[in-house]
């Protein structure tokens, strides 16, 4: 499936790529510029995607290691 989508992406960046030179060399310059606009907020979209998954990640790390150090301090307790 990976392997799928990652011809598939470049593919697409292929053809976008095309298309921004191929709008240029025709003098479509607005339809150019609005691939370029296209493609950067794609890329910031990517971005902050991935940074609400790695606070994510982070908070749901942070919250398990603090489960598991009360629960060591509870049986520690018990045993004393």
């Amino acid at each position: 499936m990976k392997k799928v989508m990652r011809r598939i992406l470049w593919g697409l960046s292929i053809v976008v790529f095309i298309g921004i030179i191929t709008c240029f060399y025709l003098g479509y310059f607005m339809y150019a510029y609005g691939l370029i606009f296209l493609v950067i907020s794609i890329l910031f979209g990517i971005g902050q995607i991935a940074q609400v998954n790695n606070s994510v990640w982070l908070h749901q790390n942070g919250y398990d290691r603090h489960m598991r150090e009360r629960i060591e301090r509870e049986q520690r307790n018990r045993e004393e």
